[in-house]
C-alpha cells in the first residue's frame, strides 16, 4: 500500500475518555501521537492516546487543500507545545517489511505499522492493540 505518513510523536501520554494528560517521565514511556496518512484515494488524520491505547481516525477524503504542508503546520499549531519530533515518511509499499525497516531505521524508530487495508496505515508507539474506545466531541 503506497502512501505518505506524517508522524508527530508527542511528549505526553493521555486518555481521551478520562480527560487525563500526563507529561512523559521516562524515555521509554509510551507517547501519544498525531499522524496523517496520505494514501491513493484519501487522507486520514489519526490520533493515538497512550494511556488506554485509544485511537481516533478521521477521513478527510480527497481534498485538494489537504497536503503535507497543511498537516505539518496543523500539528505544530495545535500540538507545538508538546512536540518531541515529527517525521514525513514516504512508502512505495508499507506492507513490504524491508522498506518498512529501512524507513524507520532512517528516522530512529521501531517499525510498528498497523495497516487498515484500503484505508490508512499508522505507526504504533508500542506493541499494544489500538482500537477506538471513545468518541471525539465536535
Amino acid at each position: 500500500m503506497r502512501g505518505t505518513l506524517v508522524l508527530a510523536v508527542l511528549t505526553i501520554k493521555s486518555s481521551y475518555a478520562r480527560n487525563v494528560e500526563i507529561a512523559l517521565e521516562q524515555r521509554n514511556d509510551v507517547p501519544d501521537t498525531l499522524q496523517w496518512w496520505f494514501g491513493d484515494s484519501a487522507c486520514w488524520r489519526i490520533r493515538t492516546y497512550a494511556l488506554d491505547h485509544d485511537i481516533h481516525t478521521f477521513q478527510i477524503g480527497d481534498s485538494r487543500n489537504t497536503n503535507l504542508t497543511l498537516a505539518t503546520a496543523n500539528n505544530l499549531k495545535h500540538f507545538g507545545d508538546v512536540f518531541r519530533e515529527q517525521h514525513v515518511v514516504k512508502f512505495a509499499n508499507c506492507t513490504d517489511r524491508d522498506e518498512l525497516n529501512r524507513q524507520f531505521v532512517r528516522i530512529g524508530l521501531i517499525p510498528r505499522m498497523e495497516i487498515s487495508a484500503g484505508r490508512f496505515a499508522f505507526w504504533k508507539p508500542d506493541d499494544a492493540n489500538y482500537w477506538t474506545q471513545s468518541t471525539p466531541k465536535n
